[in-house]
């Protein structure tokens, strides 16, 4: 409402003395009838016609705040805000040469007044031909509609945090919530110079919310501004903030000593060979550089207390699983408890197999046969023994 009441009185004012300039008797209608004069206000360019739309989002019931400010600021860029604001009125005496020039800048206004309006509002204006009243009305019905609004925008800077997102990005997120909110919750104006208190608090406000919502990963440096005093405005403070996240961008950029220590050089292996090296399996796995193992990593090595030992279903011993429980799979050549006696279940169908796989290879050297080719030779041979077999017999 005050600010309504400031811009009626400037209104006022500047009526006045359009009307005393109107009234004098040195031609006062010589200034305004000049329509070359680009500062005159009833002046119309080849560019303004009835179908403009000024602004881009229309009025709708939620956004007459961010509507009248886009609407003031397009008509005072078309030299139009008097008709609006009442500066200028429409001429009361009917021979007056600036009725008409004003009838028809007041019909321009007017269709883009309408235009900017949603379907649902513009049908309660439809009618009204004064531009300075359809301004008026739509004030009045919409600009004391700031408590939902107001609680809405408080609501979604409460709950906005930073998340996935860049410094750039959610500082421009905040930024956008903090001016509109500003429209909607003004800051109110004195003369007795405590508005700068006021700012300074909002200003400190501004920075905390700021803040609050970063990634955990700039703790840190978030402690330290919180040491300053007094705390520098949110700008300076996104600045800071942005140069640090370019340094965490940098970082994963240079090796730590670990993952240099851990990077092994892969084995080469040549185009046209059909197997890879027996060693590259093994070096590709995982290493533990605590307990020398492979097939973890520190991170997760019981032994350096990093994670829970397993326990074994069969022997109930920790440190292994039942898949690697020696006591039910045999123990592995070289063990000192392995015995050639003893039958250990995968090492010995494992030693076995290589072994008669050998030997069927030798023997098939030495023969020169192939299995399926001595196979063959044997079934041809099978009638020739039975029938030499049976000779004896029949004499």
């Amino acid at each position: 409402m005050e600010d309504t009441q400031e811009h009626s009185d400037d209104s006022s004012s500047n009526s006045s003395a359009i009307h005393t300039h109107l009234n004098a008797n040195t031609s006062p209608a010589s200034h305004f009838l000049n329509l070359g004069d680009l500062s005159n206000p009833f002046r119309l360019d080849n560019g303004d016609n009835p179908t403009v739309i000024l602004v881009t989002d229309l009025l709708t019931s939620d956004n007459y705040a961010t509507w009248s400010r886009a609407m003031r600021r397009a008509l005072r860029a078309k030299n139009k805000l008097g008709f609006i604001s009442g500066a200028i009125l429409q001429p009361t005496d009917p021979e007056d040469p600036l009725l008409e020039l004003w009838e028809r800048c007041n019909d321009m206004v007017v269709s883009w007044l309408q235009n900017s309006i949603s379907s649902s509002i513009k049908s309660s204006v439809v009618f009204v031909d004064d531009a300075r009243e359809i301004w008026l009305d739509l004030q009045h019905r919409f600009s004391q509609q700031n408590g939902p609004q107001i609680f809405q925008l408080k609501k979604n800077l409460s709950s906005l945090h930073q998340d996935h997102d860049s410094v750039s990005i959610y500082y421009g997120k905040l930024k956008t919530l903090w001016d509109e909110l500003s429209i909607y919750d003004p800051i109110p104006a004195c003369t007795c110079g405590s508005t700068k208190t006021l700012l300074d608090r909002y200003q400190r406000d501004c920075v905390f919310q700021f803040l609050m919502g970063l990634h955990e990963s700039y703790a840190n440096v978030r402690d330290q501004l919180m040491l300053l005093d007094p705390l520098p405005p949110v700008t300076k403070v996104f600045s800071l903030i942005h140069q640090q996240e370019q340094q965490h961008q940098l970082l994963p950029m240079i090796p730590s000593p670990d993952s240099m220590a851990l990077a092994i050089k892969k084995p080469y292996t040549p185009i046209n060979s059909p197997h890879p090296p027996k060693s590259s399996f093994k070096r590709d796995r995982l290493y533990c550089n605590h307990c020398k193992i492979t097939g973890h990593s520190f991170e997760t090595c019981f032994k350096a207390g990093n994670a829970e030992a397993p326990i074994c279903s069969h022997c109930h011993l920790p440190g292994h699983k039942a898949d690697k429980c020696y006591k039910l799979h045999g123990y592995p050549p070289g063990h000192k408890f392995f015995s050639k006696s003893s039958t250990p279940g995968p090492f010995a169908n494992q030693s076995s197999f290589s072994n008669a796989s050998e030997s069927e290879d030798i023997s098939d050297e030495r023969v020169g046969l192939t299995k399926t080719q001595y196979q063959q030779l044997v079934a041809l041979l099978q009638p020739w023994d039975s029938t030499t077999a049976a000779s004896p017999s029949a004499n």
